[in-house]
């Protein structure tokens, strides 16, 4: 009996896929509980760097679908997944032996429909990623909070989900067009209606994504690009809703000063902090502009 069905979607790293794919070789989990598909969102060389001895070795499903975005591809993966649970991780993480081990016993502890694990970031010495780390700690405690307390985000690269409840809601949201955002749409979406999800860091997946500056803010301006999708979600009459603290720019600027006070941050790190918030404005703004002009 298939457990888990682990879904990667990938598009054109083949060499970082290869080195996720090893990483699932040494999982601590039964064979024949979990499944592997691995859908290319239309890339000419998503798969290019996998040898036929990983393939043989892993419990491998290859799927090819046309270019339409992650939510898409990982939708398109659950179409065809055998699990009770499916599992997501994104091509530039490796998963430690646990991982589905810890999911298991999450589940088994939790009344949830989701949880999600812990992401670490295996180069602490290089500012921006420690910064994306650190920041996303903020949006977990902070940002990304009901009124209840109910988690609002699990981030798609670790999270997994019962599939009766993934089926219920629909999945992912196909209109995000970018890898931004439809995580959080769902999160939104999923306690909106009625589950629960929770952080569960017993589950770790390494993000090997070292970023420079400028990097971490063009990533940024991407999920503020996102965000303008997941508002507009938010606005069809019969969306779900949610009792949430409404904070303006300058609050949330003073609580984000107070956050680097509290992991004392070097100042390198506070300025790439607080420069979040107007990097994440600016891509919302440019994507707001961009589909009115287009309309």
């Amino acid at each position: 009996m298939i457990r888990f069905s682990v879904i990667i979607p990938t598009l054109n790293r083949p060499q970082r896929l290869a080195a996720c794919l090893q990483s699932f070789t040494g999982l601590d989990y039964p064979g024949d509980a979990w499944e592997l598909i691995v859908v290319n969102d239309g890339g000419e060389r998503s798969f290019a760097a996998l040898t036929p001895a990983l393939l043989e070795e892993l419990p491998l499903t290859l799927l090819n679908v046309k270019h339409g975005g992650p939510a898409r591809a990982r939708n398109a993966g659950e179409k065809i997944a055998r699990g009770e649970f499916l599992a997501f991780t994104d091509d530039d993480c490796l998963v430690e032996s646990g991982w589905l081990q810890a999911f298991e016993v999450g589940f088994s502890e939790l009344p949830c429909a989701a949880l999600g694990g812990q992401t670490l970031n295996p180069y602490p010495r290089n500012i921006p990623a420690e910064t994306w780390s650190h920041y996303m700690d903020y949006v977990r405690q902070v940002l990304m909070r009901d009124t209840d307390d109910n988690l609002l985000l699990l981030l798609s690269n670790n999270a997994a989900y019962r599939r009766a409840v993934f089926n219920t809601l629909g999945g992912f949201d196909e209109t995000f067009p970018l890898a931004a955002a439809e995580d959080t749409e769902f999160g939104y979406r999923l306690v909106g209606s009625g589950y629960r999800q929770e952080y569960y860091p017993a589950a770790r997946v390494w993000h090997h994504h070292k970023n420079t500056y400028w990097g971490y803010l063009k990533q940024q301006i991407r999920y503020g690009r996102g965000d303008y999708y997941y508002r507009r979600a938010q606005n069809s009459h019969d969306y779900p809703r949610i009792s949430q603290e409404k904070a303006t720019f300058c609050s949330n600027m003073r609580r984000l000063w107070a956050f680097a006070d509290s992991i004392h941050a070097p100042l390198s790190m506070r300025s790439l902090l607080l420069s979040t918030p107007f990097a994440f404005k600016a891509g919302f703004n440019f994507e707001q502009f961009s589909n009115r002009t287009q309309h």
